[in-house]
């Protein structure tokens, strides 16, 4: 039996099919922390682990107040609520924002950078590839606004220019029940053929890349088994591999709470890292891009893209 939270989700403003065959819930792997062949077996088999309260709660809930204060000075959330609750604003200071500093200020915040680097987290994705590790230098923070969501796809076309010894850690900053955003992973999509003949030979930006298919149903019954989510809790962790597919639920939340979560990508040190993602100039779409997902409620076609185009003093620019 799948928790009620499970049962009024939508993926791309439409309903999303929660039955059995459809939808499962992850199963916590924190237990096998202690046995390293195990978990690294796991991994390999599922192309993904949950691990429950591997990052202290603390230092997660810190780091979210850390970003919900920089969000606010943007009116992306409602300071006249407890800021916590991150209650959706009206946005209004977005247009005017130096979005390339803004952004860059989220990913070297102090508070964000010591989940990025927790001991725990580190000495677990070391486990998980075989080796000592080191993050990409580029972070993705996410705020995910009521109606928004992510579309299905997987991270190695994004990531294909250097070594294949890396992974994804997806985190969230808060609780994050379904209907919220939570993220979402197909079973058994590490297996499948046609991605790997096909999908993954691909380059993101040389092959200009989109999500793939919208529809949930279309998607699982090509390349993979059920959907896969759960509730998660500050301090959970989800890692999968560059080959997982992947994407997250509308947030539809009843009091209208942003969601926020990071991702970062982790990699064996030593090895050679995507250039794109690594370095000084972490304005890899060079400097009139700037990775600020969401806004599609602008009415813009070009705000659905994950990547927005910029003027010289880092604002918007319509194109």
């Amino acid at each position: 039996m799948l928790p009620a939270a499970f049962d009024r989700l939508r993926f791309g403003g439409r309903p999303f099919d929660s039955a059995p065959d459809r939808l499962g819930e992850l199963v916590d792997r924190a237990p096998l922390i202690a046995d390293g062949p195990m978990l690294r077996r796991t991994f390999h088999d599922d192309g993904h682990v949950l691990l429950r309260g591997l990052v202290d709660p603390v230092k997660v809930l810190a780091a979210r107040e850390e970003h919900l204060l920089k969000y606010a000075i943007l009116g992306e959330v409602d300071d006249r609520h407890p800021i916590m609750d991150a209650i959706a604003g009206d946005a209004s200071g977005v247009a005017v924002a130096n979005l390339r500093a803004f952004t860059q200020s989220l990913r070297t915040g102090a508070r964000y950078e010591s989940v990025i680097l927790d001991p725990a987290l580190i000495e677990v994705v070391g486990t998980l590839l075989d080796g000592p590790v080191r993050p990409y230098d580029f972070r993705w923070p996410r705020l995910a606004r009521p109606g928004e969501g992510c579309g299905f796809h997987c991270d190695g076309p994004y990531m294909s220019r250097g070594t294949d010894r890396h992974l994804s850690v997806w985190i969230p900053l808060g609780r994050i029940e379904p209907h919220e955003g939570a993220l979402m992973v197909l079973e058994d999509s590490h297996r499948s053929e046609e991605l790997a003949g096909g999908y993954l030979q691909m380059d993101a930006d040389r092959d200009g890349l989109t999500w793939l298919d919208d529809d949930p149903a279309k998607v699982q019954e090509r390349f993979g088994a059920r959907w896969l989510t759960t509730t998660f809790e500050p301090g959970d962790v989800l890692v999968f591999g560059m080959n997982v597919l992947h994407g997250a639920f509308d947030n539809e939340s009843e009091t209208r709470r942003c969601r926020l979560s990071t991702d970062s990508r982790y990699l064996v040190d030593g090895e050679v890292a995507d250039p794109r993602w690594n370095g000084v100039d972490l304005n890899p779409h060079g400097p009139g891009r700037v990775f600020y997902p969401g806004l599609g409620s602008w009415a813009n076609a070009d705000f659905q893209d994950e990547w927005k185009y910029v003027d010289e003093h880092g604002r918007i620019r319509l194109q």
